[in-house]
């Protein structure tokens, strides 16, 4: 009887990982903003198009009210705008969450060379000095040009030191039980941005396919649902030697190994809209990482053995929270994005406009409440289902347990 017990508390354990649970802080950091939070006078001020989203960006568990956000010109008028939230999908149970991004899209176009505020006042700030955070913003004498052509992903890879200090391998963090992380793996996305501060960038996981193998001849079906995994600022040429590469940091799971991850790179719009080709993507071999090289001290404490990589660590894409569009001063919530492309709602990547191009799951992608009353879901709660991929295994070492402890007692 005692091993039957030890056996469930093993299971349920490990059933544990591949569980989200509320674990993430409720406290609002508003992380970065676009564009520069610099003062308006300042040379190395962003003039904006009067036409484009303004973007902001912040982690926690918050679907902003209208009260809780104001746009006003230089005179203190309010400006309608549309305010249209998005948070990216976790592929590791219990990571940090991802920023949502806030896109303030005023109805009418701003008046050229005038100056805008925009104040975000999140009910539990971080830091006393976001308990309101301003945003002050001057407007170019016209319009947004068009996006040219932008060429996507250029490369992902995996940092494969096997060394702690700059490894992409990350082991189980447990430090706090009631809320686990497995083991995981970073990747860099690298694509090179545009000249543009006013455009942004999401990082789509376009798939993931397990590699059969000689002892593991039998995978799990390949996840080909892209899903949107990181949101990227804009950037802009101020030293007169080109934009730098950028590197998205993107933590993705432990299981399986071996696989192929692939991600593309969308540029979004002053509409919010997507433009490039979710197929145009490029792939990460992720392979059993070997134990530590030539040059790792063995004795020292950086140096890394990798566990086998097993199920419980597996599971499929975590929605972030779900949170409904905002009108501020009178302005409608859910006024319609104009089309791209044949003009059927969809992008240019073919993906649906309705949500800002993120797939969402039947209940709208929210692993919370996402009402428009605000206080909305995290993307890490105890609500979340158990990967369905871990109950048979679970399952099945329950029944192993029984049969074996009845054939030792025959």
């Amino acid at each position: 009887m005692l091993r039957i017990i030890f056996l469930l508390a093993v299971v349920c354990g490990l059933c544990g990982l591949a569980q989200a649970q509320e674990c993430s802080s409720a406290k609002q950091h508003i992380g970065w903003s676009q564009p520069n939070n610099v003062p308006i006078a300042n040379d190395n001020a962003i003039r904006w198009p009067t036409n484009s989203t303004i973007r902001l960006a912040y982690g926690g568990t918050w679907c902003p009210e209208a009260e809780q956000i104001e746009v006003v010109d230089e005179e203190g008028n309010g400006i309608p705008a549309q305010i249209r939230l998005k948070t990216p999908y976790k592929l590791v149970t219990n990571a940090p969450d991802a920023l949502t991004l806030i896109e303030i899209d005023p109805i009418e176009e701003l008046t050229p060379r005038t100056d805008y505020t925009v104040i975000v006042r999140p009910p539990d700030p971080a830091l006393a000095v976001n308990r309101e955070y301003i945003l002050e913003f001057r407007t170019r004498g016209g319009s947004a040009d068009p996006i040219p052509d932008f060429e996507g992903v250029r490369e992902v890879r995996l940092n494969d030191s096997r060394c702690v200090e700059s490894g992409g391998f990350f082991a189980l963090e447990d430090t706090d039980p009631n809320c686990p992380v497995p083991n995981r793996l970073y990747v860099s996305v690298d694509f090179q941005p545009l000249n543009r501060p006013d455009i942004g960038y999401v990082i789509y996981r376009t798939r993931s396919v397990p590699v059969a193998t000689l002892d593991n001849p039998e995978t799990e079906p390949p996840d080909l649902t892209p899903v949107a995994v990181a949101f990227e600022n804009g950037a802009r040429d101020l030293l007169g030697t080109g934009v730098p590469l950028r590197s998205s940091r993107v933590f993705v799971p432990y299981y399986p190994l071996p696989r192929r991850d692939c991600f593309a790179v969308m540029a979004i719009d002053e509409w919010g809209r997507e433009h490039g080709d979710l197929e145009n993507d490029a792939c990460v071999d992720l392979i059993p990482l070997a134990p530590c090289p030539e040059g790792c001290d063995p004795t020292m404490m950086m140096c890394q053995t990798f566990p086998d990589p097993n199920p419980f660590e597996a599971g499929p894409p975590m929605a972030g929270q779900s949170c409904n569009n905002v009108g501020v001063n009178g302005a409608d919530p859910d006024r319609p994005v104009p089309p791209l492309g044949d003009g059927n709602g969809l992008t240019d990547g073919g993906v649906p406009l309705g949500d800002g191009g993120v797939p969402v799951s039947g209940d709208g992608g929210a692993s919370g409440g996402g009402s428009e009353g605000g206080g909305g879901g995290g993307g890490c709660t105890a609500g979340d289902s158990p990967s369905m991929s871990a109950w048979p295994t679970s399952i099945a070492l329950i029944l192993f347990g029984l049969i074996t402890i009845r054939r030792r007692r025959a």
